[in-house]
């Protein structure tokens, strides 16, 4: 949307009227050539040839922006505002262009009025009026010429405008208007506030008290001016004015923040780090000087500085230094492709180590050098050019500034204005992106023109070699690592309880003593890739809209490969970064475009590391005896779980039930008491613990995030239990609570055991110092979760065949606490899996093969569940499609009713007996065949099988292995033809 600039072209205003910062003099020079040029040409059309600011203000026209979108945007009467631009240079409405200046009328108070009702009823002209309240405001409070203006005339204007509103309104309406604008912020525009008391007054309306009101307020405030101005040294006298503020109450520094003597102190201060930026021999020497003293001062300070042209001067002497090469006559064999390369260079020296902010302004105004030179002294020559060398250097410079406001807007300008060598950008562009990192900024801002198609198809097709190429490779060898251990754990884990299983990882990684360096190193390999994979995708999405349209079907491609999700699940697990903060809403935003949301993996991936960085690993620091605690974790969940719907999409619910869970999740955490009660806190618990579970089932019943956040709410409280524990004492009462809320919440995780466990002594107990239980409590909890959550789905034969989100802790108990959380043999072998078998399923499927694992290392594996040598030796062997007979033996136990340690003894019973090894041979030949016929998918076999059931199987038939056992009943049926006593005599 457009923006608008003062009558002086020397300053550019935010959304809100407020100033933002001073224009350079390039963009001074170009927005009063703009308005001079626009006057004339009104004047050839008959119009007035002066602005006048009673009237009318000017804007800046942005891309996509017609006089019709303007006019709808701030209220305007569509004719007079197309009286109020009749020129030559306008020959039709729809004809202007970005960087051309319009003239806006100011919006009457009567229109604003009487504009059309927003849901509340509230004129939807109103909050134009009141910005240009605000504009008015902040002209009268920073005028250059203070002595030369009449203030009681201008507040006299502006507050009979706030009464003309007032009056175009019914008579019911006016008190709840007038409080409306008043509780506005208007810091900067103090004369407004102060013609609005004013119009209060004239109307007989009376103001209720708000943030910014009250001479008490308005007193304690000079006070602290007062007492700040005694000292004539501007640094002390701002720290009296910041010991002051941080004392004050909020109505007091509501007044502090609006007063100009305040603004007046803080420039003083900021005028010293200006001096001793001004003292340097140099221009990269000054802005360094700058940079350092500004970021070191209070935000006070920073401000006034941003609003100094003196600040502004620092950073435009620079650029005119940078800009030096490209000025004057040329001479000799110079040519401006050299006279381009030196300024890149010096442009190079300035920012390098430079803030991304500060640099970002240093090479805008270079831009504005280099289009002053472009129609001086190089216009001759063909204007200002980078050659290869030149081309290089501008790349890395832009990529030190890219995703700050002046850096996008400055590498546009560049890839519109500025001739660059291609050869160079495209080789620069596929290098970064063949390696993982983001696509150039300059490679971008072209692949944004028009025009250049070959150029933007050139772009997204590196990106799908990266992925292609760079991340099947390494997902390949990632899965050839894990190929050995995944497919031990998918089968022998399926007899094993955690303790089998976690002494049977332990030891294959024992035996193999490089396997789990060269794990992580994978690892971290594809995290990595999954990073820029996402960043690449996030650059892509934020083309333009008029260029993705049609490129749109490849975004969304990019990450329906399983090795795509394979990297960027593995990121989202390992890179904390990723879902924290403005990156993760920004990232859960690209998701929702891409339609990535509810059941779909990656959605339940990144819904569950957003929910674990931002609500539970931090749950562990909730303490009920420190007050501080509790609120920055009531303003944790309101930032994470209210007012967002960006994370409601992608759960596939509304931002009204999220609020609503956000309610619920709140009276988690208790209220600060000095006088804590261990009963009172139980009972307190389990009511609302019980009221958030509802909650959660109640929007999450059938969905994958039901589980993620009960245990978000377990981790909440659990961590408040066991803080206070720590803080108040072992209670009974308290320690109850704990364990009785582990199960209520159930998550499968065993309450005593966990309880034990958390209280017993050693690491991360209460006598390690620095560490609060809380924190180990959400450790042992992760940790628990996801081991639970495997051997579930292990025994309960949910494997390969059950479908990627019901894979072997592929489901929300991994994507919750990921494998940066996981203690133990389990959780590291769990870990390893989830990844493979949830989006790895065809590849692992691929490996399955030559009957690669009928090796020790599985006799080895298979021990550790009870399995006998004799027995062990048998079950090594693989069907011709690669399947182990292993889990169908659990399931077949399970349907008579034995648990995996009864189904294991049952086995080993059979290799003891007379020509036991020959017979369980013959058995798991036959449940080869079956697995074969069911594709590895063992909850096919039931009780009984739909249609014939073979009820007497030939003898021959049964002890060479020809059979295919469809259900237990025709199992049942084999078993007596090889002398094998029924598993029902071991239940």
């Amino acid at each position: 949307m457009s923006y608008r600039i003062d009558i002086e072209s020397l300053r550019r205003y935010q959304a809100d009227g407020v100033t933002s910062k001073s224009m350079t003099e390039a963009e001074r020079r170009r927005f009063e050539q703009a308005v001079e040029d626009a006057l004339s040409a009104r004047a050839s059309a008959d119009g007035p040839g002066e602005l006048d600011d009673t009237t009318e203000r000017v804007f800046v026209v942005e891309e996509g922006d017609s006089l019709w979108e303007i006019a709808e945007e701030l209220h305007l009467d569509f004719d007079e505002f197309l009286v109020l631009n009749e020129r030559d240079d306008i020959s039709h409405p729809g004809e202007i262009d970005p960087g051309d200046v319009v003239f806006v009328p100011h919006t009457s108070p009567e229109e604003a009025a009487q504009s059309p009702r927003n849901a509340e009823g509230v004129p939807t002209g109103e909050d134009d009026f009141i910005g240009g309240l605000r504009e008015r405001g902040n002209d009268l409070e920073y005028t250059d010429d203070p002595a030369a203006v009449d203030f009681d005339t201008e507040i006299d204007a502006l507050s009979l405008d706030i009464e003309r509103y007032l009056a175009a309104l019914p008579a019911d309406e006016r008190q709840a208007a007038l409080q409306r604008i008043y509780d506005h912020d208007w810091v900067d525009a103090g004369p407004t506030q102060m013609a609005i008391e004013q119009a209060a007054q004239n109307s007989g309306l009376a103001l209720q008290p708000s943030s910014h009101t009250g001479p008490e307020a308005e007193a304690a405030a000079r006070e602290i001016i007062a007492e700040a101005r005694e000292h004539s040294d501007p640094q002390e006298a701002l720290d009296v004015l910041e010991e002051g503020y941080e004392e004050a109450s909020s109505s007091v520094r509501a007044a502090l923040d609006r007063s100009s003597d305040t603004r007046e102190i803080a420039a003083e201060a900021g005028a010293e780090i200006i001096a001793d930026a001004r003292a340097e021999d140099d221009p990269a020497s000054a802005l360094r000087t700058y940079e350092a003293g500004r970021d070191d001062a209070p935000e006070r300070v920073q401000d006034a500085l941003d609003r100094s042209s003196d600040a502004q001067a620092i950073i435009d002497d620079a650029a005119a230094w940078a800009a030096e090469p490209l000025n004057g006559e040329r001479e000799g064999t110079d040519t401006p492709q050299q006279r381009t390369l030196e300024s890149i260079e010096r442009l190079d020296a300035l920012t390098e180590g430079l803030g991304t902010e500060l640099a970002s302004e240093v090479v805008e105004a270079l831009v504005d050098e280099i289009e002053a030179a472009n129609q001086g002294d190089l216009q001759a020559y063909g204007g200002a050019m980078a050659g290869p060398n030149g081309t290089m250097i501008l790349m890395e410079i832009l990529d030190r500034i890219a995703g700050t406001e002046a850096g996008d807007r400055t590498a546009n300008r560049l890839a519109e204005q500025l001739p660059v060598d291609m050869n160079t950008v495209r080789n620069e562009m596929h290098e970064a992106v063949s390696s993982g990192e983001a696509i150039p900024s300059l490679a971008l801002a072209i692949a944004s023109l028009e025009g250049v198609e070959g150029f933007r198809d050139e772009v997204f097709s590196a990106v799908e070699q990266f992925r292609d190429h760079t991340i099947a490779g390494q997902a390949e060898d990632y899965h050839e690592h894990l190929d050995e251990l995944s497919f031990l754990i998918l089968n022998g884990g399926a007899a094993m309880t955690q303790e089998q299983l976690e002494a049977a990882i332990d030891d294959y990684i024992a035996s193999n003593p490089d396997w789990e360096a060269e794990f992580e190193a994978l690892q971290e390999q594809l995290a990595d890739s999954g990073a820029g994979l996402l960043e690449q995708i996030e650059q892509l999405q934020a083309l333009p809209d008029e260029v993705r349209a049609d490129q749109q079907a490849r975004i969304d491609a990019l990450l329906d490969d399983p090795n795509a999700q394979l990297a960027v699940s593995t990121a989202l697990q390992e890179r904390s970064e990723l879902v924290t903060g403005e990156s993760g809403d920004a990232l859960i935003e690209t998701f929702n475009e891409l339609g990535i949301t509810e059941d779909h993996p990656l959605a339940v991936s990144l819904a569950g590391a957003y929910l674990r960085e931002n609500v539970i690993l931090p749950s562990g620091d909730i303490d009920p005896s420190d007050a501080q605690s509790l609120e920055e974790a009531r303003t944790r969940l309101d930032e994470t779980l209210r007012d967002n719907p960006g994370l409601a999409e992608l759960l596939g619910t509304t931002a009204g039930e999220l609020d609503e869970l956000a309610d619920a999740f709140e009276t988690l955490i208790p209220e600060f008491t000095e006088d804590f009660d261990p009963q009172r806190y139980e009972i307190d618990v389990a009511r609302n613990l019980n009221n958030t579970l509802d909650k959660t089932n109640e929007i999450f019943r059938d969905s994958p995030y039901n589980r993620a956040f009960r245990a978000s709410a377990l981790a909440i409280v659990g961590s408040g239990l066991a803080n206070a524990i720590e803080a108040y004492g072992d209670d009974p009462s308290l320690r109850s609570a704990l364990q009785v809320s582990i199960e209520t919440a159930r998550v499968g995780v065993d309450g005593a055991q966990l309880v034990d466990a958390l209280l017993t002594g050693g690491e991360g107990s209460r006598s390690t110092p620095g560490l609060k239980l809380g924190g180990k409590f959400v450790h042992l909890f992760g940790a628990g979760l996801a081991g639970v959550d495997a051997l579930v789905r292990l025994n309960e034969g949910d494997v390969v065949g059950a479908g990627l989100n019901a894979a072997v802790a592929g489901g929300v108990g991994y994507a919750v606490f990921g494998s940066s959380s996981l203690a133990g043999p389990v959780g590291f072998g769990i870990a390893t899996l989830a990844t493979l078998v949830q989006f790895g399923r065809d590849a692992y499927l691929t490996a399955q093969h030559n009957s690669r694992f009928e090796t020790q290392a599985t006799a080895d594996f298979l021990a550790h569940a009870g399995f006998s040598e004799e027995a062990a030796q048998v079950l090594i062997d693989q069907s011709g499609e690669g399947h182990s007979a292993v889990p169908l033996l659990i399931r077949y136990g399970e349907l008579h009713g034995l648990s995996p340690e009864q189904t294991v003894e049952w086995i080993n019973a059979i290799a003891e007996g007379e020509n036991g090894t020959t017979m369980l041979a013959a058995l798991r030949d036959n449940l080869h065949n079956t697995l074969d016929e069911f594709d590895g998918d063992i909850l096919q076999f039931d009780d009984h099988a739909d249609g014939f059931e073979l009820a007497s199987p030939s003898l021959g038939e049964s002890r060479n292995g020809s059979l295919t056992p469809s259900s237990q009943f025709e199992l049942d049926a084999i078993l007596p033809q090889l002398d094998i006593e029924s598993p029902q005599e071991y239940a």
